[in-house]
Parts: C-alpha cells; sequence; structure tokens
C-alpha cells in the first residue's frame, strides 16, 4: 500500500501538464486501488479519476460506422 504522500506525488506527474492518455487514466486507477481503502485520499483521487474519464472521453473523436 502506499501512503498518501507518495500517492499525491505520484498523481501530480501523472496529470500535471501532461497529456491525457489511455495508459494515464491506467495507472491512476492502478494508483488509486493502491490506497487503503479507508483512505480519504483514495476517494477523492476516484472521483477525480471519473470527471477526467468523462472529460477525456468528451475529447476523442467519434468513430464512424
Amino acid at each position: 500500500m502506499l501512503d498518501e504522500r507518495d500517492a499525491t506525488r505520484k498523481w501530480q506527474q501523472l496529470f500535471r501538464g501532461q497529456t491525457i492518455t489511455t495508459e494515464t487514466l491506467v495507472e491512476a486507477e492502478s494508483l488509486v486501488n493502491e490506497l487503503h481503502p479507508e483512505s480519504p485520499l483514495r476517494l477523492r483521487f476516484s472521483t477525480e479519476l471519473a470527471d477526467i474519464r468523462r472529460l477525456h472521453e468528451g475529447k476523442q473523436p467519434k468513430k464512424r460506422r
């Protein structure tokens, strides 16, 4: 399990000034899963990740049929 300080540092490295890719989202989800289940930071990061995913999906080009 990660401590909250290390998790925060990794989270910032993933998203601060970086292009968000599918790989970034997978890494972020892995980081959330490494936090203790009762951690308030886990809830915060889970919520942020859901918001980031929603925004990221909105920027994806639509597939034509």
